[in-house]
């Protein structure tokens, strides 16, 4: 069988040079050039079937009966066929990190012009206005970059964990190509990538509504966008097959694997910089995008009641960002009052609480939900005082605080667990639970732990040994929350 395997390695070695090639020899005259590309025909590439949900203890049947409305497997009229590969040896390949690397190069190369243009206008002398419409694009291309790389780093950290968990072959996960099929019969193919562009496939966002939609769903589910268009995943081709992790790097549950070592810092004031440089709120595009977003079917409720609040107390409430799983989030995560980032009158202020806020409390809060491996789609964020916390409080302000807890929980319906952060999270959960409204958290298991903001841990008041103790309880109680959610076991 070495021959076959020779001759699939050779060809598919042909086919990503001719793809490179094709990049580097188009011209680039426009770095503005749109975020969609020209679909073009898929090519079929094997599969393998998996009995069990990556990450989880569950089969796929009872995976999908414990989905609900959002997968209704037995609906769908048409499942894709998915093969196993022929040979016993199977084919490893990353073409989703392949796609990063062209996207790289291209943008590699509109820089290159644009500085020769820059130059060429600097030595003309007198074409200001072409200059400055250059280094405009020349801005744009390096935010691209910068984009770009982040998207990379956080695609290997995802498939690292997904190659930790087993095949993921025919599971919607970082890389898949997906065909989904609508109730009228009409069918778009893309790639599910935080990349802007693909060399053969549209690309969707794992935060737009149909990423979120098909995300760690199968080939033969149904689902329903939140426009409320119903839609069946018929076919899902593999981003990547990597081998498995050797033995001893294995986690012998399947969970995801904790991050440590010196894998990736707890983000502090003493690495501040490079952890707020990966928050995508310090791009303006990025801010603007969540708020026209804010009314968004998965949030729509929710902001709709912060208006409302708004409007009451006659201040300023942040809107809850619909890259959280909004009304169908399992997770909440119960915060102490708005950071001034949540402002959007502040400097990078984008008016929401938000995990991609340009601060250290959503960098270290967003750091424990990536270690515990727990998806931003199944969470929620909500803070105890959702205006700004009074001083002192009283009796009557943490009840004021209860009583718009409870209201928002009312909106939230699925919420299984809550993980409190910090003293003024527990205080009102208390009051809420013990007093005004314990019907309201009734089978909601509460985590009590610390606050993320660097307040906490500042190493002008606290010892090492307390800021390493805050951090392990904070790594323990976000792990915890994951195993209740996805049935992980130690």
């Amino acid at each position: 069988m070495e021959q076959p395997r020779s001759l699939l390695r050779e060809l598919r070695d042909r086919v990503a040079e001719t793809l490179k090639t094709s990049i580097r020899e188009r011209a680039a005259d426009s770095p503005d050039s749109g975020r969609r590309q020209t679909k073009k025909p898929k090519s079929r590439r094997a599969t393998a079937n998996t009995d069990h949900v990556p990450g989880t203890d569950l089969s796929v049947e009872e995976a999908s009966a414990a989905g609900g409305d959002a997968v209704d497997s037995a609906d769908a009229t048409q499942s894709a066929t998915v093969t196993s590969p022929g040979d016993a040896t199977p084919v490893w390949f990353d073409r989703e990190l392949e796609q990063y690397d062209i996207a790289a190069e291209e943008l590699a190369k509109q820089e290159k012009e644009l500085l020769e243009k820059l130059a060429e206008c600097r030595d003309g002398g007198d074409l200001l206005a072409d200059y400055r419409r250059y280094e405009q694009r020349l801005r744009q291309v390096k935010e691209r970059q910068r984009g770009l790389i982040i998207g990379r780093e956080q695609y290997i950290v995802d498939r690292d964990k997904l190659a930790a968990w087993g095949p993921t072959d025919d599971w919607v996960v970082a890389g898949s190509i997906v065909t989904v099929r609508y109730l009228d019969g009409h069918r778009d193919t893309f790639v599910l990538t935080e990349r802007h562009t693909d060399t053969e496939y549209e690309t969707i966002s794992y935060d737009s509504p149909m990423g979120q939609a098909v995300r760690r769903r199968r080939a033969g589910d149904k689902v329903h966008l939140p426009a409320g268009a119903s839609l069946v995943v018929e076919s899902v081709e593999p981003g990547f097959r990597m081998p498995p992790l050797a033995e001893g790097q294995r986690h012998p549950s399947g969970r995801p694997p904790r991050q440590t070592g010196g894998a990736r810092q707890v983000p502090t004031a003493a690495n501040a910089a490079e952890a707020l440089s990966l928050q995508r709120c310090k791009d303006k595009a990025y801010r603007d995008d969540l708020y026209r977003r804010r009314y968004e079917p998965q949030v729509r409720s929710i902001n709709e009641y912060v208006d409302r609040l708004r409007t009451e107390r006659k201040t300023l409430i942040p809107y809850v960002a619909p890259t959280y799983g909004g009304v169908k989030a399992r997770l909440l995560t119960l915060m102490q009052d708005p950071g001034p980032k949540t402002d959007l009158g502040k400097t990078d202020g984008s008016g929401m609480i938000c995990l991609e806020n340009a601060d250290l409390t959503a960098a270290r809060q967003k750091f424990f939900l990536k270690e515990a491996g727990i998806a931003v789609s199944d969470i929620v964020s909500w803070n105890a005082y959702p205006w700004p916390k009074p001083h002192p409080q009283t009796t009557d302000t943490d009840r004021r605080a209860a009583l718009a807890l409870r209201d928002f929980l009312a909106l939230t319906p699925d919420i299984e667990v809550v993980i409190l952060n910090g003293v003024v999270a527990k205080r009102i959960w208390g009051l809420l639970a013990g007093e005004i409204a314990p019907r309201s958290v009734a089978g909601i298991r509460s985590i009590p732990t610390f606050h993320t903001s660097e307040r906490a841990i500042n190493p002008d008041q606290k010892s090492a040994e307390y800021i390493d103790r805050v951090h392990k309880d904070l790594s323990a109680k976000y792990a915890t929350a994951a195993r209740l959610l996805y049935g992980y076991s130690e």
